[in-house]
């Protein structure tokens, strides 16, 4: 069985502000949510919404990125017209990087220093990756598979791709994806440790694709979109925003902390698009995973290069780490706010992007947003290790 497979809804909460509408808002005008963080820069998540219709004594003991987790989840499914609790084998698959880091090292913290009497039973549950995940399914009642990817920086466009094939085999009608992220200290300094941060003011950070760019920014947050079959999003009158045409995972190996030399998201690109029968002139823009290191801009451009072949000079192409930083969860608000890109007809700026490195040789979305309609978008992730996804969004029913 293969179904055609749409995009019905989205949540977000992250450091644009939270829902949809704020992050939108936030990417059109190019805007930024960068602070100071000792010598480094972060994209922090600052104002976490209350429980909401979730009960005060089970939203206390969720930790913080499973509380972005379900906020975002929540919104997603209402956008979608669906109700948290309903039944169904509606699924979920969640990308993260850092979920249950932070538990852990507090969880661990206590334990050596004070033994186990001292340590909370209650913060157990929350110090794997996996918790986000199955605290989203135990607060909405999902009862579909329930599935976490950890891919590095690819972990959200991964579960995006995951959950789209989920659908498209026939496993399940509809399955609830993204990403979900918290900022962990302790990667922060090691990432510092090995110069892959920005280090400065956020006013003068050059954004991915700048001329001067020398390190990402890290960031938080969590994006989710529901993906049904195209038939049941139909029997619910339910408003499709985009079609998912293609998607692509592959792995090019290198270094641990680094991004691999070899192009491997070429491969990504080339089979996302052999799935949504397109040829190169037929994209209309592409949301990258670039984040403003100096080596993964270059190594996504050469791949977009060999990827889409001439037609990738004209091609628009926007970034939006400029403004929500790096996280395993950037790549689903990527895929999010390309689906609104195909359904509202705009094309985000590079946030903070003002003098694009010309050496790329990409037409590169700088200063205002651009208005036109859009009959493909290309979303790629890059993770650090290798990890590569690619997914390909249409117009609905076209």
């Amino acid at each position: 069985m293969t179904r055609r497979v749409v995009i019905t809804g989205g949540g977000s909460s992250g450091p644009l502000g939270a829902g949809v509408d704020a992050l939108i808002e936030g990417v059109v005008a190019g805007r930024t949510a960068l602070a100071r963080s000792g010598r480094t820069c972060a994209a922090r998540v600052r104002d976490i919404a209350g429980p909401g219709p979730f009960h005060p004594n089970v939203w206390r003991r969720l930790d913080r990125c499973s509380r972005l987790a379900a906020t975002a989840a929540l919104e997603a499914l209402e956008r979608a017209g669906l109700r948290a609790g309903a039944g169904g084998a509606v699924g979920l698959v969640t990308g993260t990087m850092t979920a249950g880091v932070a538990s852990l090292t507090a969880f661990l913290t206590t334990l050596f220093e004070e033994g186990p009497a001292s340590v909370s039973p209650l913060l157990f549950p929350v110090t794997v990756p996996n918790a986000p995940a199955s605290q989203c399914s135990l607060l909405l009642g999902l009862r579909g598979p329930s599935l976490t990817v950890s891919q590095m920086e690819a972990s959200g466009l991964a579960a995006v791709a995951t959950a789209a094939g989920l659908v498209r085999d026939g496993v399940c009608d509809v399955v609830l994806a993204g990403g979900a992220d918290e900022r962990v200290p302790e990667f922060e300094a090691a990432w510092d440790r090995l110069h892959l941060l920005f280090r400065g003011d956020p006013d003068d950070f050059p954004g991915p694709f700048g001329r001067g760019r020398r390190g990402f920014v890290p960031g938080e947050g969590a994006s989710f979109v529901v993906l049904e079959s195209r038939e049941a999003a139909a029997r619910r009158g339910a408003v499709a925003w985009a079609e998912i045409l293609g998607e692509s995972m592959t792995h090019a190996p290198g270094p641990v902390h680094r991004w691999p030399a070899d192009p491997g998201i070429a491969a990504a690109v080339g089979s996302a698009m052999a799935q949504a029968r397109l040829g190169p002139e037929e994209i209309g823009c592409v949301v990258a995973g670039a984040n403003g290191s100096r080596v993964l801009d270059a190594v996504e451009t050469r791949a977009i290069l060999r990827a889409l072949g001439p037609a990738a000079r004209r091609i628009p192409v926007t970034s939006v780490k400029g403004g929500t930083g790096e996280s395993g969860s950037a790549s689903s608000c990527a895929l999010l706010v390309a689906a609104c890109s195909v359904r509202q007809g705009f094309i985000p700026p590079v946030a903070g992007l003002v003098q694009p490195d010309a050496e790329l040789g990409l037409n590169i979305v700088v200063g205002n947003a651009r208005r036109e309609p859009l009959p493909s978008v290309l979303v790629n992730a890059l993770g650090t290790g290798g990890s590569c996804a690619t997914v390909v969004l249409g117009r609905p029913g076209a």
